[in-house]
């Protein structure tokens, strides 16, 4: 494991820098922030950059854009809204909208994530910003530290992110950052099924996110259809990134018109965290000869509503299985057949907090997935690792949004280091990646 102190640092009196982190071949991190369309979710866009001036013969110097912030048009208070929605009040009560609406907004002036930045990025948003960046492929010579593989010379992969419940998909910037520079393009999706906290519609409305029923009212099928629905999105994102899908009116821009042609439908990589990695696994099932890997981080793999009678591996086509019966003594449609030829089928790294873990049910049905995938070949293409001491949240960028003892309290972090924990699942990610 590659600790912080190998890469010069990472702690201040008060807070984790990331910028120790976000390091690699690419000299900058281009990030394209692309609104929702009527068919595609709002996506913010990572890639490989370098100084577009250089080389061109420019006579006059260019001024480089700024750096990206963690939040999409440094929208805090939007976010922190979509969370006192979750946790406070719903958005459409009066304690909302003339006590907490209003609190959230102040709170965000002075919220520490609203003055930071993401190290090594260049927010593209205009023309001029155009001209000062463009994107590096892998043949840029700035990006070629080692001897080229034959036919590798344009070989662009993908990263497609899908993030947790109750997130958005800015939670894992300083991942998606990291990754870019070491070469990947990734696009982190903001998903609008209503598992997000808020997000921002294409006709200009937003979705905050939808409380299922529960008690009495409570059905298996509402969160299953929801994952569908987000694996949809998730590959539609896929194919519209590729240039396989879409129109006009699903959004262009100039910077994926120099990705594009470098992009490589054989280094497609699905990655996601918590629900995003149900989703992730789903897809994937869904679309096995479409991904080169999938990347689980702290996967959500087990339901279990024992107060209802029923429990089930989650998605079940992910292991080859029906949709549970319910109510419980009645079949409802399934899926697909309970196969052992079915089922996700892709190299995966499952890679697990302490936390979900000691989470005994939930834990072995990661087990499971990766000893089913293992199981039809040879080679071990499915690995399962657990980091000491975290929790949960330990995944997510929380722990530079605030002073390090105050996000710890916070968010509920583990005990270990938060900056080398995440150090570690960057690590273990990066080298799971680098075997394709």
């Amino acid at each position: 494991m590659r600790t912080s102190g190998s890469r010069g640092g990472g702690r201040s009196l008060l807070f984790h820098s990331p910028a120790p982190l976000v390091v690699g071949p690419a000299p900058l991190v281009g990030v394209v922030d692309l609104p929702a369309a009527p068919r595609r979710p709002p996506i913010r866009l990572f890639f490989p950059a370098e100084e577009a001036a250089k080389g061109n013969g420019a006579s006059a110097p260019v001024a480089m854009p700024r750096p990206a912030k963690y939040f999409v048009d440094n929208r805090v208070s939007y976010v922190l809204q979509g969370f006192a929605h979750i946790i406070l009040a719903r958005h459409t009560t009066k304690m909302y909208r003339f006590f907490l609406r209003p609190l959230m907004w102040l709170l965000s002036l002075a919220f520490p994530a609203r003055f930071l930045k993401i190290p090594g990025t260049a927010l593209l948003r205009s023309e001029a910003d155009l001209k000062a960046v463009k994107y590096a492929p892998p043949s840029s010579l700035s990006l070629l530290q080692r001897e080229k593989k034959p036919n590798e010379a344009d070989a662009q992969s993908l990263v497609v992110f899908s993030h947790g419940l109750t997130g958005t998909g800015e939670e894992n910037s300083i991942l998606c950052a990291a990754l870019a520079k070491r070469g990947h393009v990734v696009a982190a999706i903001h998903h609008t099924d209503g598992s997000s906290a808020r997000v921002p519609l294409a006709d200009g409305t937003c979705r905050f996110y939808e409380h299922l029923p529960a008690g009495e009212d409570y059905s298996p099928k509402h969160r299953l259809e929801q994952v569908h629905h987000r694996a949809r999105e998730f590959l539609y994102c896929c194919s519209w990134l590729m240039g396989d899908e879409g129109s006009a009116e699903d959004g262009l821009h100039p910077i994926l018109d120099q990705i594009r042609p470098h992009l490589d439908e054989k280094k497609l990589i699905a990655a996601g965290f918590s629900y995003g990695s149900t989703t992730v696994s789903l897809a994937a099932t869904l679309q096995p000869d479409k991904f080169q890997c999938a990347v689980l981080l702290d996967p959500w793999l087990h339901i279990d509503y024992r107060s209802k009678g029923v429990e089930f591996d989650f998605p079940p086509e992910a292991f080859g299985a029906d949709w549970p019966a319910w109510p419980p003594k009645e079949k409802t449609g399934a899926s697909v057949a309970d196969d052992e030829t079915k089922g996700l089928d892709v190299p995966s790294l499952l890679l697990y907090s302490s936390q979900f873990e000691g989470y005994t049910k939930l834990f072995n049905a990661g087990q499971r997935l990766a000893e089913r995938i293992n199981a039809r070949s040879k080679k071990k293409r499915a690995e399962v690792h657990v980091l000491p001491g975290t929790a949960h949240q330990n995944f997510c960028d929380v722990i530079f949004w605030l002073p390090r003892r105050l996000s710890r309290k916070m968010f509920g972090l583990g005990k270990s280091d938060a900056y080398e924990s995440y150090d570690a699942i960057l690590d273990w990610t990066v080298r799971f990646l680098e075997r394709f």
